[in-house]
């Protein structure tokens, strides 16, 4: 009588070669621990250690449980009516279906890497002791070895092991492998290879598990965990994708595989039952990248935002029966059938689907730019259906290289029958174990076996999208459902290229706007309009001087009042020239409307100043030569020839303006009489066209006519050019009734541009506002978190310190790291510092905060970057005196930022003596510096959120300062700058007068 053995190889076969590949591997894993009832599944991959830890909250194994069940292949205590005592469940948690029921699952940790250590600990169970495991796999991939042969220590430990305790687990490995090499089972260069691997296993769990981030800890709570190493070279690549992979249109391996273990994208759904960390370190400290990070997945939000949305359920005849929402607007309650199984029972059961999908253009969706380009990029990455068992993901389904309806196929040969993609939908199917038990997943999980059910739930998904796409997305129209389609499309798309054109005359227009802001400012910083000035004075002085040697008095007088004309004419067109034109036809952004009312100030200050005093010296110097002549100028002659000159320019302008708004209203009028008739003739030859059908008909015998259906499709066909006319023509009605042109109480003409320009600009201040307002509650969030733990661990820390110190003084081997250790935390406990004002906020009261205590502040937290850069900190006795009513969580971060920002200026200037100054009188307090100046166009616009100088500056300090300032009733402004300084903000309350 015989017997089968087993070779160690076939543990190889069935793990490593028989699973995917690592993504797959860990899918696994995460199964097991959801059939343990964890709560949480962390993945932390130390790049450096070449180690990756694999953690789990759940129920743990007792030794016997390991033993008999992890450590035993083909368990079948996981299936129903088996004579194995089942798996323990976890009685204050919902019943789980079990996922995992092969008994090979856990083989597939040899895909990941050459080694693998197994702690695993039942708190509610056994002795509550520590179980822990080494494998190294390399063994089993040995010729000539049975699995009898080999070696798998297992140890229970009271206390999480150390690296003492795996030294000497790797030494019973490494003496099994001694008596493998003795009886010649083995050779001796895999004997050398194996055994360095083994020995370069370098893991201390005991420090592992408090350093490595979890909720859960294993030395309080149950659970399984595995440590890694070497790792698979794979792994970075899958994280990573390779040297051609885009981040931006492509998920990585990992993140097709782990994104959506669970269903969370539909709305409603199940509530997860486990949660994923991946945690990859890639350099040596504890910093990391997480690489599954949920908002990178399909939302809810955005699943409702899609355009079409199909939703019901397929019975067990495989006949669907749900709702059909296209474009968010219209629904229609839908059947498909399917007739390929004569409507008998399936073996694949009932099923549901709940699928979103999105527009491949952007000009024929409804959802917002913004909105679109997420969730495109999403469907880019993460898009298709994916299928949910009890939700769980069955793999690869989901995966949009893995086109098992042959939806991509179907598209490439005819777009226009096949009208979904892949890419665009985002969808789940939904399975149960109790109806799909003839759905069976392959062992190493590339979806389910090729068998009777899998083919018909193919077949049954399969015609529904086909059916769909006839009835609803037919680009011709045939059905009721696809005309409403078309129509809608029709519809955005008109609305679409509307904005586009507008956008395109928005886009020029705005860029020409910008540059000549960009201009002005430049020449004004560089002093050419003072040059320009100065240089048309200069050649009026020559002409003057030519003029004084003409002998004859009235030629003399009458060229001196022609080059008065001809100077006055230069500087009034150059004054027009150097004129930024008020922005028309396009909407300005908050900073660009900045830029243009600081124009309009500098503007008025040259109009008032500059070129004033050039008219001015005009007539001095016509004064001047006058008297050198000894002649008379009549000054009504003068008069009335400049006022002729301006009058000219001013009928001149005006006339070309108003034959530009009349060549423009009568094009209008020509389109608008040329478009109507055109309509009319398409209506008129649509009618012709029905008529010339009567000629076709019969009415001899009533079998070959129904007058009803004839009637009814004639109707329809001058119908569809009527109402397409009409609905063209209502449009062009109402853009020309929203032109109005009205006078406001000041006699100023207002018209629709000027409101549509204004809305726009409000709708843009309200976005940027918006995201502005995410990024502030999502800082104000982790500072709040960072105020917490700090509040506990700073405190500890300094007790600590004053514990060392007792030490130290007894211990002269430890002054010097005490000294080192006190010193760098008084460093970064000044910054800290910062929250303490802020703690306050929660029982904060007004008080007299005298000046000196925010200048001690700012000094203690400063006082090494003031070191560093030499520059001082000074005040005035009027400071010293002075005080401010508040609450110091509102004035400390005002004045800290602004110093802050004193203090990098500073740094970028050439002064030897860098001097910040604090000053206070009655009217307010003056924060001064004397570094680069700030540019005209800058005043207002550094209290702009977002708006920063700095290379990397986020630009919130001033903004959200001036506005907690105006919340306490006090402004924050640019003001002039005071002696020795270049920049002074001042803070002043505000005036109610």
């Amino acid at each position: 009588m015989a017997n089968f053995r087993t070779r160690a190889r076939a543990l190889d076969l069935l793990g490593r070669q028989q699973i995917a590949g690592i993504p797959t591997a860990i899918n696994e894993l995460i199964k097991n621990a959801h059939d343990a009832y964890a709560d949480n599944f962390d993945i932390d991959y130390l790049r450096t250690k070449d180690l990756l830890v694999l953690r789990d909250d759940g129920l743990g194994m007792t030794r016997s449980e390991f033993e008999n069940r992890w450590l035993t292949i083909g368990t079948e205590s996981k299936l129903k009516n088996s004579k194995t005592t089942p798996p323990p469940i976890d009685p204050d948690k919902p019943l789980r279906h079990i996922m995992g029921e092969k008994g090979i699952g856990r083989l597939a940790i040899a895909s990941i890497g050459k080694q693998v250590l197994i702690l695993t600990r039942a708190t509610n169970r056994g002795t509550g002791n520590y179980v822990v495991s080494f494998i190294n796999w390399e063994i089993f991939e040995l010729p000539n070895i049975n699995l009898e042969d080999i070696i798998i220590p297992v140890k229970e430990f009271a206390c999480l092991p150390d690296s003492t305790d795996i030294n000497q687990m790797k030494s019973e490995v490494i003496a099994s492998l001694n008596n493998l090499l003795e009886k010649s089972l083995i050779e001796d260069g895999d004997y050398q290879r194996i055994v360095q691997t083994i020995k370069s296993f370098d893991v201390n769990p005991r420090i592992l598990d408090e350093s490595l981030p979890s909720i859960h800890k294993l030395n309080t709570h149950s659970g399984t965990q595995f440590y890694i190493s070497p790792v698979s070279d794979m792994l970075p690549s899958d994280i990573e994708g390779d040297s051609s992979f885009d981040s931006a249109k492509e998920a990585t391996k990992i993140e097709k595989i782990l994104m959506g273990f669970h269903n969370t994208m539909t709305p409603n759904h199940p509530a997860p039952t486990v949660q994923i960390s991946f945690r990859d370190y890639r350099k040596g400290d504890d910093s990391f990248v997480d690489i599954i990070n949920e908002d990178q997945f399909f939302t809810p939000d955005e699943f409702e935002l899609a355009d079409h949305h199909f939703i019901g359920d397929f019975d067990e005849f495989g006949q669907f029966k749900g709702q059909i929402k296209i474009y968010g607007e219209k629904t229609y309650n839908h059947v498909v059938t399917w007739r390929d199984n004569n409507f008998r029972q399936t073996s694949c059961g009932p099923f549901s689907i709940n699928l979103a999908y999105l527009q491949g253009e952007l000009k024929s969706s409804k959802v917002s730019p913004e909105d679109y380009s997420i969730i495109r990029a999403k469907g880019d990455k993460f898009g298709g259906l994916y299928i949910y068992r009890d939700n769980i993901r069955i793999l690869p389904y989901g995966d949009s290289d893995y086109d098992f309806l042959d939806i991509e196929k179907n598209r490439s040969k005819r777009a226009s029958s096949y009208f979904f993609s892949y890419r665009r939908m985002f969808g789940v199917i939904v399975l149960s174990s109790e109806h799909s038990k003839g759905l069976v997943e392959k062992a190493g999980r590339e979806g389910f076996i090729e068998n009777k059910a899998y083919r018909q739930l193919q077949s049954i998904l399969k015609n529904f999208f086909v059916q769909l796409a006839a009835d609803f997305f037919n680009e011709k129209g045939s059905t009721v459902q696809s005309e409403y389609w078309n129509s809608k499309k029709e519809e955005l798309n008109s609305y679409y290229k509307a904005l586009e054109r507008r956008d395109k005359l928005a886009k020029s227009k705005k860029e020409k706007f910008t540059k000549a802001l960009k201009n002005f400012f430049e020449d004004l910083t560089s002093g050419m309009f003072e040059s320009k000035l100065r240089q048309i004075i200069s050649d009026f002085t020559s002409e003057l001087e030519q003029i004084i040697h003409i002998p004859d008095p009235d030629i003399a007088a009458q060229r001196m009042i022609n080059a008065e004309a001809e100077v006055r004419k230069a500087i009034t067109e150059y004054k027009k020239k150097i004129s930024v034109p008020s922005p028309k036809g396009f909407s300005l952004t908050k900073a660009l409307r900045t830029d243009f009312y600081t124009y309009l100030d500098e503007y008025k200050i040259l109009r008032d100043t500059l070129f004033l005093t050039a008219f001015q010296e005009i007539d001095e110097l016509i004064d001047l030569y006058t008297q050198q002549l000894d002649i008379v100028i009549s000054k009504r002659k003068r008069l009335e020839q400049a006022v002729d000159l301006i009058s000219s320019e001013a009928l001149s302008f005006n006339r070309r303006k108003k034959e530009e708004a009349n060549d423009l209203a009568s094009s209008m009028a020509k389109k608008v009489r040329e478009l109507t008739a055109q309509l009319m003739l398409d209506l008129d030859a649509q009618i012709r066209d029905v008529k010339s059908q009567f000629v076709h008909l019969t009415t001899a015998h009533s079998d070959n006519f129904d007058l009803v259906t004839e009637r009814t499709r004639m109707e329809a066909e001058i119908d569809s050019v009527s109402q397409r006319n009409t609905m063209v023509m209502d449009r062009i009605i109402r853009q020309f009734e929203s032109f109005y042109i009205e006078k406001d109480e000041d006699g100023n003409i207002i018209t629709p541009d000027q409101v549509s320009d204004a809305m726009a600009e409000e709708l843009d201040d309200l976005r940027n506002r918006l995201q502005s307002d995410v990024e502030l509650s999502q800082l104000g969030l982790a500072v709040g978190i960072l105020h917490h733990e700090f509040n506990s661990t700073v405190s500890s820390i300094r007790r600590s310190l004053k514990d060392l110190k007792a030490w130290s003084d007894v211990d002269i081997k430890l002054e010097t790291t005490y000294k080192n250790l006190k010193v760098n935390f008084e460093h970064l406990d000044g910054y800290l510092n910062l929250f303490t004002p802020l703690n306050r906020r929660l029982n904060r009261i007004r008080e007299d905060i005298p000046l000196l205590d925010i200048k001690s502040f700012t000094l203690d937290l400063f006082k090494s970057r003031f070191e560093r850069h030499n520059i001082q900190l000074r005040h005035t006795n009027g400071f010293a005196q002075g005080s401010i009513y508040g609450f110091r969580s509102t004035f400390y971060p005002v004045f800290v930022n602004i110093i802050d920002n004193a203090i990098y200026w500073l740094k970028q200037s050439d002064n030897n003596d860098k001097i910040i100054r604090l000053h206070a009188d009655e009217s307010g307090i003056y924060i001064s510096n004397n570094g680069p100046c700030v540019q005209p166009q800058d005043k207002e616009r550094i209290f702009e959120l977002r708006f920063s100088r700095k290379p990397s500056g986020r630009g919130l300090g001033l903004s959200v300062s001036r506005e907690v300032l105006e919340a306490e009733d006090y402004h924050l402004f640019l003001d002039s700058p005071r002696k020795d300084s270049t920049v002074t903000f001042k803070i002043s309350k505000n005036s109610h007068e």
